[in-house]
Parts: structure tokens; sequence; C-alpha cells
């Protein structure tokens, strides 16, 4: 019997070869600003009566003289004057319908596309400024949300608060997944707006959605999964390089214990010297470790803590340790050697993550002392440059120590040149960078400060940088200025790359960029968190350079750390103990023929990669032409599935055989 073996699918798979730069074209423009009719759903206007489909489709709805005319953006403003108005952006002003009457109102923004754009689209973005929460139609579709009660209806109210500094900025939804929705010619972006309440000052609907001919960012289906071990108040997951596939687990309380997947056993212990006072907004504990290259060869490594000792106490203290030669688990508690000792005044904002970069130096984040605000000195420690706190410090720990020191200064550093600045500073402007990471591939790091009443952010420095960045806490919070008053000092002053408010979480936990070889729709993109709202987000760049991130899961955990084993595998830490690995759905041979057998019968017997949760259809061919279903289709609960049937009536002398991924 002839066969031939093929794996398809529905889904568009990303292209080796990307544009450099993409097209793009406007389908529904916020300058100008499209055409939208809007309406304020009640029993009166017949709102009350539509159904979705009624008002979210091209055709008109039945109650279409009911509703009002304008251009986006839609909603309303009590306060002109503030310095967060949205009046400059109202095109249909809802004040009369909504304030103090309602929560909602449903909006249409009629658009057309042409052939030619539709044949070249790879790529649908909806960019939306919003306030407080929508959701999204495309021509009767739902397509995305924010902010958005579980069951709509239309005196629905925003789940959820987006404040008005937040609702300025265009936030980006990715819809790619949902261009098939779109025709040649009429169709009907359709959106559900949300107010948080009825007496709210303010509402605000933009949309802008445009159609690219890049394709755009693969994101995967994240999974959390059943917890693979726990530990006591796990605040770092670190990986010796040193192949033998241990993960170090460290404990705040002052143990690292090391797991081998299958068991964990006590590393080190140095409670009794580190400070873990459990006050409210205490930060304290052993926070951190790196392992230095070629660890297996030199037998030392690393530890961040917080000083027990009465002088002085509460310091943060950079020490090196011994690995006992005749047992590779065993660390030495008695051959510490203290490296560098910095004073707190406070008990939060400690920093804690240290990590050897790609220069072999040690770098250590140091947070701003603490408190609120950093009122430390007239300008704040971040900015301030006679301390280490608030900086990113690199130092030379593994070459010969500069005279009188316990480590060297290396010769690059930025600001060796400048009198006013200690040497070991590599960059200035931060508030609390709890965890942080190197790009294990590309050298890239990646900051995740810690907010103080608004905005979390994320910064992002290329491997090529010399330092010298100042990231402008106090006086920059995100994007947003939180004390004016405050100058910038030193270095160059330098954006994140991205921010969230204080709706999706309030204490960012930073992770890594995964370089694994499991899951492939993970390659490249930065995975961080949140302690508090335990939310899990991407972060990558599209073809452009520009920065795109998705929230991905949202969790119970109180997100701790993320860490990352020796093959690239990633991981994510709750204090409270347990510790999940990060997986997709889809692995390493998906859509790949893995196995084939056939009988002289018409069996057949096909195994290939699936991705979980996905339905697959065995198909048969005796001519390439018609394909026909043979077997019953089977939903996939692993990463290797397999479909098996038997060819109906007589065996053909030759057939043709492939696997389908359904629509979902």
């Amino acid at each position: 019997m002839k066969t031939q073996l093929a794996a398809s699918s529905i889904l568009s798979l990303l292209s080796i070869f990307l544009p450099l730069h993409a097209a793009e074209t406007t389908l529904v423009s916020d300058s100008p600003a499209s055409n939208a009719s809007a309406l304020v759903p009640t029993a009166g206007n017949g709102g009350n009566g539509l159904s979705t489909a009624e008002w979210t489709n091209v055709a008109s709805p039945p109650n279409a003289a009911s509703w009002i005319s304008g251009t986006t953006g839609v909603g309303y403003e009590t306060s002109p004057s503030s310095g967060t108005s949205y009046s400059a952006l109202l095109g249909l002003d809802l004040r009369a319908q909504m304030q103090n009457r309602s929560t909602t109102s449903y909006i249409r923004v009629p658009f057309t596309v042409d052939a030619p754009t539709l044949a070249s689209s790879q790529g649908l973005f909806l960019d939306m400024k919003y306030d407080d929460g929508f959701i999204a139609y495309l021509n009767g579709v739902r397509v995305t949300a924010a902010n958005a009660p579980a069951q709509p209806g239309p005196s629905s109210a925003a789940s959820s608060n987006n404040s008005d500094s937040r609702a300025l900025q265009f936030e980006q939804f990715d819809l790619s997944s949902f261009l098939p929705l779109l025709n040649p010619g009429a169709n009907m972006l359709a959106i559900h707006g949300l107010n948080d309440g009825s007496g709210s000052s303010d509402f605000l609907i933009v949309p802008r959605l445009i159609a690219s001919d890049a394709t755009p960012p693969v994101w995967p289906n994240l999974q959390l999964g059943a917890a693979v071990t726990s530990a006591n108040s796990p605040v770092d997951l670190i990986n010796a390089g040193d192949g033998s596939g241990r993960l170090f687990i460290v404990e705040r309380g002052g143990r690292i214990r090391i797991w081998d997947g299958r068991v964990q056993r006590t590393f080190l212990d140095i409670g009794s010297r580190v400070n873990t006072n459990d006050s409210g907004g205490d930060e304290r504990g052993l926070l951190g470790l790196a392992f230095p290259p070629d660890y297996s060869t030199k037998g030392h490594f690393y530890v961040n803590y917080i000083s027990n000792a009465t002088s002085p106490r509460g310091a943060t203290v950079i020490s090196r340790f011994s690995v006992n030669r005749a047992n590779p688990n065993d660390a030495l508690e008695a051959s510490e050697e203290v490296l560098l000792v910095i004073s707190q005044p406070e008990p939060n904002h400690n920093g804690g993550q240290i990590h050897f970069g790609p220069d072999g130096y040690l770098y250590i984040g140091m947070g701003d002392g603490g408190g609120a605000g950093d009122v430390h000195g007239s300008i704040g420690n971040g900015q301030a440059t006679n301390t280490f706190l608030g900086k990113m410090l690199r130092i030379d720990v593994e070459g010969t120590p500069d005279p009188g020191s316990n480590y060297a200064i290396p010769s690059d550093n930025p600001f060796l040149l400048d009198p006013e600045v200690p040497d070991e500073i590599w960059s200035f402007g931060l508030r609390n960078p709890w965890r942080w990471s190197f790009d294990r591939k590309t050298g890239d790091m990646y900051i995740a400060d810690v907010g103080q009443y608004e905005w979390e952010e994320v910064n992002f420095i290329p491997a090529s940088s010399t330092g010298g960045e100042n990231f402008q806490w106090r006086r920059i919070e995100g994007f947003n200025t939180f004390n004016a008053g405050t100058q910038i000092t030193k270095g160059t002053s330098t954006d994140p790359v991205f921010e969230y408010d204080h709706n999706a979480g309030s204490s960012i936990t930073g992770g890594y960029v995964y370089r694994g070889q499991e899951h492939p729709r993970m390659e490249g993109i930065y995975f961080f968190g949140d302690y508090n709202s335990g939310r899990i987000w991407g972060l990558q760049q599209d073809p452009s350079g520009n920065w795109i991130d998705r929230h991905l899961l949202l969790t119970s955990l109180r997100i701790s750390s993320f860490g990352e084993d020796e093959r690239g595998n990633l991981y994510v830490a709750s204090l409270f103990g347990a510790i999940h690995r990060l997986s997709d759905t889809r692995g390493e041979n998906y859509l790949q023929v893995t196995s084939a057998s056939f009988t002289p019968a018409g069996e057949a017997r096909i195994g290939f990669g699936a991705e979980i949760g996905k339905q697959y259809q065995l198909q048969f061919s005796t001519d390439l032409q018609s394909w026909n279903d043979i077997g019953r289709a089977r939903e996939s609960i692993a990463f290797e599935s397999e479909l098996t049937a038997t060819l109906p009536g007589l065996a053909p002398t030759e057939a043709y055989f492939r696997v389908v991924e359904l629509a979902d």
C-alpha cells in the first residue's frame, strides 16, 4: 500500500523570515476620528431588548432611529480643565444619557476593508483608550474585553476601575486570530462600553483598529500545572550551570535547598545569621544566590542576605561560601567570607537579586532603602550620589581584589571618572528591583522594579549597554511623574519598556526569558508576574522592535520568584510554598508525524505532535484531491497523540493519510 503522511493545521504558523518594517493599514482611525453611533440602552429606546447579534453586526439594529450619531471617542467629562480631562477626545458626548443614569453604552463603528488589504493582512490589532471597561465585537463575534463582567447585559458595569491617566494611553489587544472574520467591503466594530458606576465623573471609549502585513508575535497557551515541589517561603530559584541538573531553592528564613527533580536536601543553613522579622512590610531574609562561571571547578558561590548581627543589624550582606569538596550537595557554613556590607535604613526595599553577567562580573540590585516615596535626604536615595541604595552595582569578585578591598572594580564601570559617584555603581534610579535577570542567550538585562502607589514597571537594558542608565526614580514611576521636584542627577534617563497600574497588580516580580527547547511558542518571551494579584504576563518585541505584552495567566499564587533550570525550563514560586513549572499546551513536535504504521487490511495508526485540548481528525484520500474523515475525532491530552482507523471496504492500491487540527 502506498501512503503519504502529512500533518496540517488551519492555524497560521510563524514565518521564519519576518519583514523588518511592517506595512500597516488603519481600518478604524482615532485621528481623524471615525464615524460612530451610540445608544445608552433603556426600555424606552428599545435597547434593553436588543440581542447581542442585533446591534453588533453590519445590519442596522431594529431601533436604529434611537441611536445617536457622532464620531469616536464616546463618553463624557465633568472636569474639562483637569490634567487628565477627556474633553479633547470626545466626538460623541453621552453625559446627558449616562451620568447618574447608566453604566452601559453600546457603540457601533462601521468600517470597510478592500480586497488587497484583506489578502495581505497577517495581523489585526485593536488599540483602546477606555475608562473603565469594554467588550469588543467584530462582525457580531466577541473578540476581546477588559474589566468586563462574566455575564454582560444592558445594565452592566465595569468589574474594575481604569485610572484616568492609564485611560489616556492606548492599550493594545491582539486580534490576529480573528482575521477570518473580516469581510471585503462593509464591516462592524461594536463595543459595549462599561463604566464602574453611574455616578462616575467621566467615561471614555476610543478605539483604533489596525491591520498589518507582518506575522504577529506568537504567544503560548501558558499552563501552570500541579506543583512540582515546595519549600518554606521560597524567594529565589537558581541553577548552578554545572551540568548536575539541580535546582537551588532559596528560602527566606536562611536555608538553601537542593531539588534534583525527585527529592530535596539542605545545601546551606545560615538561619541564625539572617534577619527575618515578619512585621508588616518587612522584606528581609536570605534573598539571593549566584553561582560564578565554572562553578563546578571553583566550588564557591555567593549569597545576598539581611544581617541579624547587632552591628549593623538589618544591613545587606554579600558573602561567599565554599562547598564541601567531598560532597557537592553540602555547603560549608563556616566558610563565609563577607565581601560587602550595606546599611539599610528601613526593613523593606532591600532588592535582593544577584546575578553574574555575561561579562563574568557580579551585579547586585539594591532598593532605595525603604519606607514610602524614597524620602531619604533631599532627593531620595534613587538619585543620591553618595549611596549604593537605589542602584544597580557591578563588581569583580572572581579576580584579584583591589588593595584594601574584598573585590575589584571593573575597569569599564561607567562612573569611574566621576569623583561624586562610588565606583561600584552601574546604574541609578531604582526603587526596589526585587527580581531581575539576564537573558541567557542574548545577555540582555530585564529589571522589574516594584512601584509605589500606582505603577509597576519593566526596564530593558541591551547587552550592548556600557552602563550609566538612570531609571529616574523617584522623579518618575513607570512613565508617570511621581515627584516633579526631584532632579535626575547622573547618567542617562531611561524609560521602562512596560508598565501596568494597580488595577492589575501592585508588586511586580521579575522573571526570565524562556530559552528552553520543549515549548517553541515560549521562545524569546520574558515572563514575569505580580505578587499580590497572581497574574503572569509575557513581554516580547515584534518584528518592528515594538514591545508587545500579553496577560497570559491568572493564578492564586503569591508570586515571590521565577526560576530557570539548566535546560531553560521556567518555574514560578509562591511565598506560601508551592513551586510550579511553566509550560505550553504545545510541545516541540507540534504538527509533526512521529510514528506511522499500516496493515494490508487498511488499518492506519499515526502518531503526531499535538496541542493539549485540541481536537484532531484522521483523513484519507486516494487522489490527493478529495479527503474523507476516517475514524472519530479525538481530543489530545498530551503533547504526543495518536489516531487509529480502518479504511472502509476493500483497501485501495494507494491511499494517502493526513491529520487535521479541527477549529475550536
